[in-house]
């Protein structure tokens, strides 16, 4: 039975990445999914330009770029307050310089990249790259020698059981982790409350870079996507969800013409839609532990967060290239095993990501607005640098204890008692906040 130095399970976005760079550096990488490909999977499928700068410094962002539009501006209304801004290079060098030690591959651009387009595209690069790339291949087993995990037992596209075996096995398969519950992880720091989320694709029209929207407790994006379509997506708290099911294609467009009438008259009169609606209801967040005897998690099986800020593929290219740069010291004989985890572990459980998963959690119960909040988004129509840095803070490239820390706060909040004044929001606040409060679709 041949050795691996590494078993992936799972071949998406963190797996396809992990195996990829491990074999780049020589080692002996297999990966397996039951999916083939190309496939898609539920998902918002967007990448901030830090995600697009992984894919550069791997070499693969040209064939990306060459099938998919790629935007560096952004646009966010929140109750009709307009932002628009971009992610600051020097912001990304210093994320890149800070978690990986160099800041080569920068790019500002962003996208929204189907999966069925990506995940094909990484599965080649890590076969290329040397892995031996197996789907349609279903896990059913983990192999233990005590309580270290050495290896998997599974079965083949053809029906075969085979078996096996590694120095690590690492499961990048997912919120539901066949790894994690075969090993009876517990999840901690959960985080019931969170939004349910409707989307799907139309054609016929072009509204630019994206647009995300919000208004009271439900909000709404419109990203250009792969063959020449729009994404167009709505989401509000989970326990709107019931009601929002009763007649979801209706519901559908009342939630843009409610959030941004603009948006919703375009997609009415001018957008095909191509496919069916998708959607997802349940995306509590939680922790897990992240490694253990003979294995480690990335991506989704280790942490997983609300899609409001659409972060998941961007922090699956980052766990890929932490956990590959610190399993191939180990591997190489550099340091142990448990000294390489602890490294890695200390840069995913940094304070950093810490604040990140707690501001996503909270931006996910989808309260409305608060007065002062509001204030503070029209301060920032009259300051682009921090309208820029408030945009690379909502996609983790700038730490949020930075942007919301008191001194700042202050000094905006100073700015908008001022530019506040004569403000439609703000005619008759107290009114219009319970509205919002009101389920649209009772």
């Amino acid at each position: 039975m041949r050795m691996y130095d590494a078993i992936v399970i799972g071949a998406r976005c963190s797996g396809a990445s992990t195996a990829m760079l491990l074999a780049r550096q020589g080692h002996r990488v297999l990966v397996v999914d039951r999916s083939t490909f190309p496939s898609d999977v539920i998902s918002t499928h967007f990448l901030w330009p830090h995600g697009m700068s992984y894919l550069n410094r791997w070499g693969v962002l040209d064939q990306v770029l060459a099938v998919t539009p790629a935007q560096t501006t952004i646009k966010v209304v929140n109750d009709g307050i307009p932002l628009t801004g971009s992610v600051p290079v020097d912001l990304l060098r210093e994320y890149f310089r800070d978690l990986h030690g160099d800041d080569t591959g920068v790019v500002q651009s962003y996208a929204s990249i189907r999966r069925r387009v990506l995940d094909q595209i990484l599965v080649e690069a890590a076969a290329k790259a040397g892995a031996e790339v197996r789907t349609g291949f279903a896990v059913r087993e983990l192999i233990r020698d005590g309580d270290r995990v050495v290896g998997i037992r599974g079965r083949t596209a053809d029906g075969q059981t085979v078996e096996e075996r590694a120095r690590i096995v690492i499961g990048a398969d997912g919120r539901n982790s066949f790894v994690a519950r075969t090993l009876d992880l517990p999840k901690y720091d959960e985080r019931p409350k969170c939004t349910f989320a409707y989307w799907s694709y139309f054609s016929g029209f072009d509204l630019g870079p994206a647009q995300l929207h919000r208004r009271g407790r439900l909000a709404s994006a419109v990203v250009p996507t792969n063959f020449e379509q729009n994404m167009v997506l709505v989401w509000g708290p989970s326990e709107w969800s019931r009601e929002f099911r009763r007649d979801v294609a209706g519901n559908f467009q009342r939630a843009l013409d409610f959030v941004a009438p603009e948006v919703g008259e375009v997609v009415r009169t001018e957008g095909t839609r191509e496919e069916r609606i998708y959607g997802t209801l349940d995306q509590a967040g939680f922790l897990r532990p992240l490694h253990g005897p003979g294995w480690v998690l990335v991506g989704d099986a280790e942490c997983f967060k609300d899609q409001c800020t659409a972060i998941g593929m961007t922090h699956a290219f980052r766990d890929a290239e932490l956990v590959a740069a610190a399993l191939g010291r180990w591997l190489r004989g550099e340091v142990p095993v448990d000294e390489a985890m602890a490294g890695y572990e200390s840069r995913r459980r940094s304070q950093n990501a810490a604040a990140y998963y707690d501001y996503v959690c909270t931006l996910a119960e989808m309260r409305p607005y608060r007065h002062d909040e509001l204030q503070l988004f029209v301060a920032l129509r009259g300051n682009q640098q921090e309208t820029d840095r408030f945009i690379a803070t909502h996609g983790d490239v700038a730490p949020v204890s930075e942007f919301f820390q008191a001194s700042n706060l202050f000094l905006l909040n100073d700015a908008a008692k001022e530019s506040s004044a004569g403000h439609a929001i703000f005619d008759d606040f107290a009114a219009t906040s319970r509205s919002y409060q009101q389920n649209l679709f009772a």
